[in-house]
């Protein structure tokens, strides 16, 4: 029987389906240590998914040791003990929940001091910026348009880390927020069925502009509050 590692975070994603597939036909037996792995075409046409998102899956198990590509020959699952194999799929499949829960832990300390910074240090001209990139989301959010949404959230964040004057800070939000927002993309967050997120938007940039430090680190640490909860569900998550 499977041991289940579950994450909600990842199970609608094809790229888990197709590692969390193979894993089953490889503990219940119709695949062995040793079996190559059938054609993408044909895995992808057997769980419904892209070729590229089985290609995708393939990269990271042989990256993992679990499979291996031979020239002119295919892809094969390495001759290890199928509980050894196991033991690498478990790692395989909670990396992404650990990872996105790292770098979101990260970007909360980070978006916190930018907020802080930014209402003491930010110019006149910066506050335009984050008015218009503010004005921007309203839009997208008024418009119902999901991915401008996104865009938008991330240039609003974006202007804020610009006006803290730490060059540091601002390149390491723009190192992590896209994977950040990748990972909202896949299971839909921040839908534009939530107002609460344009409400703390609005009030960060007014914050920020009467340069109000401390109350907006304290509303930008709310407003990453849900996200935070969400980073800790996964690591408790047990296997």
């Amino acid at each position: 029987m499977e041991k289940h590692v579950e994450f909600s975070f990842e199970e609608q994603h094809p790229y888990d389906i197709i590692i969390r597939r193979i894993r089953q036909r490889l503990l219940n037996g119709e695949m062995k240590p040793g079996d190559r792995l059938p054609a993408e075409r044909k895995l992808a046409e057997e769980y419904g998914v892209s070729r590229n998102y089985v290609r995708e899956a393939i990269k990271a198990l042989e990256g993992y040791g679990i499979v291996e590509t031979r020239p002119q020959s295919g892809t094969f699952i390495v001759g290890l003990d199928v509980n050894a194999l196991d033991g690498i799929f478990a790692d395989v499949l909670r990396l992404d929940a650990f990872d996105f829960a790292s770098m979101v832990e990260l970007r909360a300390i980070l978006e916190v001091s930018a907020a802080r910074m930014c209402a003491q240090r930010r110019t006149e001209e910066q506050l335009v910026q984050i008015k218009r990139a503010l004005d921007n989301y309203i839009a997208a959010f008024e418009q119902g348009n999901q991915e401008q949404v996104y865009s938008t959230d991330f240039e609003f964040h974006r202007t804020i880390a610009a006006g803290s004057g730490n060059t540091t800070l601002r390149s390491m939000l723009m190192l992590i927020t896209p994977d950040i927002l990748s990972s909202y993309r896949k299971q839909s967050m921040c839908s534009v069925a939530d107002a609460k997120p344009l409400e703390e938007h609005k009030l960060i940039y007014r914050f920020i502009a009467e340069q109000r430090p401390e109350v907006a680190a304290e509303l930008m640490n709310a407003h990453l509050e849900g996200i935070l909860n969400y980073a800790k569900q996964l690591r408790e998550q047990p296997e």
